[in-house]
């Protein structure tokens, strides 16, 4: 009985997700963020020209890789939108990255926890996962390679596989390099031995090297052959996209605004609530999660625009809270409805 109560509980975030999925799909709606039709017109820039236009800096090639293939096979498949083709991509990629935080959430003994509701019904979580837009796949990237350095004990055996997982992660968004770190920091943590952790440093940083050159070197003689740039230094605005327009008051604004979109009404309700129940506990769990949550913070602060660039501090957030709490379920219900 309780394995039919633990499957049903993730069956119901699943059929949640797909209630919202249904309508998006038949309207071939690929989302309201332009960056979503930046990522679209990367793909046909490069078809009609020859020429990688990043869909913003500094670019996203795995991502930007998927979404041209897919359109590639949509078309070839003779398929009236090759948006539902992509859209279909978000989704499938939304439901795994479901199941990959309920695996983290059943490590912890704490299967049915609302923390795991309130990630996959988060108002931003479900646009991510719902838009042509590349924050939800680096998570499953990035929380796929944490989840094997947290719970795998045998490195020899999966230490390329998480190699592979940290560059795919790093390959869809520049910024998940945090990922690495965090691995790195965590099996320093576990005592692992040094040469193992050197090797998957480097192995990450070289494939993830990999993945990026062909594009860049793309863009970069297309700058040199029509006298844009004339040395590779000068690219380096390509990489360093901050916003100069925003004083540190505007800055700090922007950033704390931008933290209120997550829960929505009643996930900030529950979030209050649940808060109350927890206990400091630090083990090499809590302290990974939290290093993810701090760094992509940090990060976002340089450029507080888009909600999405948080979704993994977000998750990291919830299923380091749910470490913590030990909450009566019941109990929380009902003070939640009465």
């Amino acid at each position: 009985m309780k394995k039919v109560t633990e499957i049903n509980f993730l069956a119901l975030s699943i059929v949640v997700s797909s209630l919202f999925f249904i309508p998006v799909f038949f309207k071939a709606n690929v989302g309201s963020d332009w960056d979503s039709y930046a990522v679209i017109g990367t793909y046909f820039n490069f078809i009609n020209s020859g020429i990688y236009i990043p869909s913003r800096p500094p670019g996203f090639p795995v991502f930007e890789i998927l979404i041209g293939f897919t359109i590639y096979i949509s078309n070839y498949l003779g398929l009236n939108s090759f948006e539902q083709g992509l859209l279909i991509i978000q989704f499938l990629s939304l439901i795994s990255l479901n199941v990959l935080i309920y695996n983290f959430f059943n490590k912890a003994g704490n299967k049915k926890s609302l923390f795991f509701f309130l990630i996959v019904l988060s108002p931003i979580y479900l646009i991510s996962g719902l838009s042509v837009i590349d924050y939800l796949l680096g998570s499953l990237f990035g929380f796929s390679a944490l989840y094997l350095a947290l719970y795998k004990n045998d490195l020899n055996y999966y230490q390329i596989v998480l190699s592979v997982l940290l560059s795919l992660a790093i390959g869809v968004r520049l910024s998940n390099v945090i990922f690495l770190f965090v691995v790195l920091v965590l099996f320093l943590i576990k005592k692992e031995s040094l040469g193992q952790i050197i090797i998957i440093g480097f192995t990450t940083i070289v494939l993830s090297g990999f993945l990026y050159f062909p594009f860049y070197n793309n863009l970069y003689n297309f700058y040199t052959n029509t006298n844009i740039y004339n040395s590779i230094s000068e690219m380096s605005c390509v990489i360093n996209l901050t916003n100069t327009d925003h004083d540190l008051i505007g800055r700090l604004g922007r950033f704390i605004l931008k933290q209120i979109n997550y829960f929505g009404t009643l996930g900030f309700i529950f979030f209050l609530i649940l808060l109350k129940d927890i206990k400091v506990k630090i083990n090499s769990t809590t302290t990974s999660l939290f290093l993810i949550f701090l760094f992509f913070q940090l990060s976002f602060l340089r450029l507080p625009t888009e909600e999405g660039h948080l979704l993994p501090a977000f998750i990291a957030l919830m299923i380091m809270l749910n470490q913590l709490s030990q909450y009566n379920l019941k109990i929380l219900i009902t003070a939640v409805v009465f």
